[in-house]
């Protein structure tokens, strides 16, 4: 049970109208909380709205949602997601650990407001990592994630509403924003030194990756590097030179989206080339090869490319030797067109000048 209380005082030469709101639980007070005002009827106002909330929280528990704090419902969620066979993904496993760490994880989850969300996004940009804003909107996102299927899924006492209306205050304040799309492809002659570069490394004995199948298979399938690491010879088809590519990622879940392949250019006999020593045709940790390739760029001054770049570059030149969109999303597996065109593909002034040339 809910009640408040307003009592008028002088302050000074002021009159002002303390307000207390409390909540009680089987005889014990369970929620109290005061605010003073200069004016009766904002006192009443506030007071008011304070109690209608509260009260929506014991409905909520007499029909049987529980309270927890956000930091549980986080645990319940990962725990939830492993047990399902869909354990969350690198980014989010890592993005829930760092949320733990902040005061936003001991509030009660059905009690976290606007502001909360607002302050969290502030001291997150302030940490000493000092993420930017496109880091800070998937945190964003994700504490939204749970706070939207809390309920549903778990019995949680949760609402994604303060998310939603702490959308505006951190847009205005610059703390989230969108991540600004990558355009960076292979440039000049960075190809041929990665490729040089690769050679001379797994002529070492301490070499265990096969760096340049990997780099060229990659180039030739648009695959991402875990799934070039995932391809299996039980799935390779040699007279129809195709291959299932299992768990592909998928907005919908990875489990069972398997989709097949053509093995265009030199990727059959890339393939066929390897040794046949595991179930796997590239039997390597998928995080081995971009620490790899990373140092790779480093030694030769290659600045600000990324391993999964190359998925941009190998399916913007399957589009400059003229392939159709459709085509091309047959290979990286894009079931929205838009996203391949705008996310995918770099089509570069200097080929649209090349074709010129060709056709006059």
């Amino acid at each position: 049970m809910a009640f408040y209380s307003i009592n008028k005082r002088l302050r000074g030469e002021r009159t002002v109208y303390s307000t207390s709101v409390k909540q009680k639980n089987k005889g014990k007070i369970v929620f109290s909380k005061s605010k003073t005002f200069t004016s009766r009827t904002s006192a009443l106002k506030w007071a008011r709205g304070l109690i209608t909330q509260l009260e929506a929280d014991e409905t909520s528990l007499v029909a049987g949602y529980k309270e927890v704090s956000f930091g549980e419902l986080i645990v319940e969620y990962e725990n939830y997601k492993a047990k399902s066979n869909r354990p969350l993904g690198r980014t989010a496993s890592f993005t829930y650990r760092i949320i733990r760490n902040y005061p936003i994880s001991h509030l009660i989850a059905s009690r976290i407001k606007s502001h909360d969300i607002v302050h969290y996004c502030m001291a997150r940009k302030e940490s000493d990592s000092q993420p930017g804003p496109a880091t800070i909107a998937i945190d964003v996102s994700l504490i939204r994630k749970v706070l939207r299927i809390g309920k549903s899924l778990l019995g949680v006492n949760c609402t994604q509403q303060p998310v939603i209306e702490a959308y505006q205050a951190l847009y205005d304040l610059k703390l989230i924003a969108r991540s600004t799309a990558r355009k960076r492809r292979l440039e000049g002659n960075e190809y041929d030194k990665l490729l040089t570069f690769f050679e001379q490394k797994e002529q070492h004995r301490s070499t265990v990756i096969p760096y340049r199948a990997i780099f060229k298979i990659s180039l030739a399938t648009c695959l991402r590097i875990s799934e070039v690491t995932s391809l299996r010879w039980e799935d390779l088809n040699i007279s129809a030179s195709t291959i299932l590519v299992r768990d592909r990622k998928n907005p919908n879940g990875s489990k069972g989206n398997h989709t097949e392949i053509p093995l265009l250019g030199e990727a059959l006999p890339i393939i066929r080339s390897q040794q046949r020593v595991s179930d796997f045709i590239f039997p390597v940790n998928p995080r081995s090869v971009t620490a790899g390739f990373q140092r790779a760029c480093k030694k030769l001054g290659i600045v600000d490319l990324r391993y999964h770049d190359l998925r941009r570059e190998a399916a913007t030149r399957l589009i400059e030797s003229g392939y159709t969109v459709e085509e091309v999303a047959t290979v990286t597996g894009h079931k929205d067109l838009n996203i391949l065109w705008q996310v995918y593909t770099q089509i570069t002034p200097a080929h649209l000048l090349k074709k010129n040339q060709n056709i006059v």
